[in-house]
């Protein structure tokens, strides 16, 4: 039961990482294009989820949190992963506070 959940985790990882990928390719055009703080904090709220989904499915798998994923072409493990996520969440909150 146990490889089976971690192979189910796993699978659930990387599509989580994907769905990061996206989304931070989307905030990042949107904050190119000067998009308004409501569509930022659309995006804001979309990455925070991921984020969320991520630390609850590492939470529950201990074979997911000592597999190496990849992240925009680079290999890391789940402390990495959840680094890179909540730096882009900070970052994105402190664009979105600076349009106020």
């Amino acid at each position: 039961m146990g490889f089976i959940n971690g192979m189910l985790s796993i699978n659930k990882i990387n599509h989580l990482l994907k769905d990061l990928e996206n989304q931070v390719t989307i905030s990042q055009d949107q904050v190119q294009r000067h998009a308004s703080a409501d569509t930022l904090r659309n995006s804001l709220n979309v990455l925070k989820h991921i984020h969320q989904e991520m630390i609850d499915t590492f939470a529950g798998s201990s074979g997911a949190r000592v597999s190496v994923y990849t992240l925009f072409g680079d290999k890391m493990r789940m402390d990495g992963i959840l680094t890179y996520s909540k730096n882009v969440i900070y970052n994105l909150s402190a664009i979105i506070n600076i349009k106020h």
